[in-house]
């Protein structure tokens, strides 16, 4: 049996050092700066005081290890040394145990987590031991997700530009937090964090959520499919949506903004339809000939560059009063169609090229240009094109039930309008029609663009 330490001169510090032993087996539990200076010549009499500072570290106590400090015996005493030569029993003993496995190895992580010595989640090397931004990256990837086809697959409505927006939000704002962490390293602190950060930097709180949900979505599904121990997300708080409410335009601007001379008529006749018939933007551009009837219009698709043609938001194809002037100018609007002989029923609001409609922005400057040209401060007022669509609401719920305009304007997601979602009534359709002529025939004064 060794005494259960020894002490040697360190030259590059020029202090004696002392190495504590496991009494019994004589291996090395750790090693020290014992602080004492000297020469390491013989008859030194540091050596003296090094070997009582060691003797008293071996029946006290070892200091704990200090950054930039020297421990010295008078220091309070840390780590017993039967205890580190515990845990060089133990970790003697998983180094010779060879057939320890993943399961086995959890065990013995969770026994500290248990006491409190981890805060890391606990997982064994598998499927989550992957970069988690790439995991991210390849969830949102529409064409190869497991998740988006199952979606798909079981009659969920999923777009390729929202998958296209989350994948973007992964490149711009989630790699640059996360870096290269792992997907089973990602604790609820780190969300909790990437929140705090966004709202520093002023952004939105919808588009907070928005980014978060991109993680939050995909880990749920990690731990529904066990490539994760625990979801991160459960106990997460959202932040309490504040947006700005859509800006939207008095009776009196609206009649000025379709008085002035517009530079595009695909922009004209866009609001112009918009305004009298709650119509999302997406719903205008898909819009084609053969969906005009006599005094009603189908909204039956909704357009995205990404996605083309895809059934209007909710699913729901629907049928909207169309005013006479309203369907002239429409009309109208055909008659410039240059893919008319080409096309049987061409897009109504048509671009350069025969089978896409055109550029949404060129529909939304339009607006802007008519709205500067009576001064209305639309970025001040968040005034857009959807705009339209609240001053439809606005304007013709004061004249019919809200019930008959949401089945009419497809605001179904709406829980107050969820039970008028099953039929309406072809009457509806014309009191709905009959309310939109007498509130829109002295604000409305149908002049055509230049």
């Amino acid at each position: 049996m060794s005494r259960g330490f020894y002490i040697y001169f360190d030259k590059k510090s020029g202090a004696y050092m002392a190495e504590i032993l496991d009494p019994q087996t004589g291996a090395r539990v750790c090693k020290r700066n014992t602080g004492v200076k000297g020469t390491g010549l013989k008859g030194d009499k540091a050596r003296d005081a090094a070997l009582l500072i060691a003797a008293g570290w071996v029946r006290e106590g070892i200091p704990e290890r200090k950054r930039g400090k020297v421990p010295v015996y008078q220091k309070p005493a840390a780590h017993k040394v039967n205890a580190l030569i515990g845990l060089q029993a133990i970790l003697k003993g998983i180094e010779q145990t060879t057939d320890l496995d993943e399961d086995q190895a959890l065990e013995i992580a969770r026994a500290l987590r248990d006491r409190g010595l981890l805060s890391l989640p606990i997982v064994k090397a598998g499927p989550g031991n992957v970069d988690f931004c790439q995991f991210l990256d390849g969830f949102w990837s529409y064409d190869t997700s497991e998740y988006i086809q199952d979606k798909i697959a079981h009659g969920h409505r999923f777009s390729r530009r929202h998958a296209y927006e989350c994948k973007l939000k992964v490149k711009t704002e989630l790699l640059p937090f996360f870096g290269d962490k792992k997907l089973h390293h990602v604790t609820t602190d780190d969300l909790s964090i990437l929140s705090r950060q966004l709202a520093d930097r002023g952004l939105a709180t919808s588009t907070i959520n928005q980014i978060v949900l991109v993680c939050k979505t995909p880990l749920k599904w990690a731990f529904n499919k066990k490539m994760i121990p625990e979801n991160p997300c459960v106990g997460l708080s959202r932040f309490s949506i504040t947006n700005r409410e859509r800006g939207v335009l008095t009776g009196e601007e609206a009649a000025a903004v379709f008085a002035v001379d517009w530079k595009d008529k695909r922009a004209f006749v866009a609001s112009l339809f918009a305004a009298t018939s709650g119509a999302r933007q997406g719903e205008c551009l898909a819009l084609r000939q053969s969906d005009i009837g006599k005094d009603t219009i189908t909204i039956a698709h909704s357009y995205s560059a990404l996605d083309g043609l895809k059934l209007p938001k909710n699913n729901h194809k629907r049928i909207v009063p169309l005013l006479p002037e309203v369907r002239a100018a429409l009309m109208d609007l055909i008659k410039d169609n240059p893919w008319d002989s080409e096309n049987n029923d061409p897009f109504i609001f048509y671009s350069s090229l025969p089978d896409r409609p055109v550029d949404p922005h060129v529909i939304l400057k339009g607006l802007k240009d008519a709205l500067d040209l009576i001064n209305v401060d639309h970025k001040g007022r968040n005034v857009t094109f959807h705009s339209w669509r609240h001053f439809f609401c606005s304007r013709i719920t004061q004249q019919i039930e809200g019930e008959k305009v949401a089945k009419v304007s497809g605001h179904l997601s709406e829980a107050v309008f969820k039970k008028y979602a099953d039929h309406i009534e072809e009457k509806n359709i014309h009191e709905v029609g009959a309310a939109a002529a007498q509130v829109f025939e002295n604000i409305l004064q149908f002049k055509k663009a230049v």
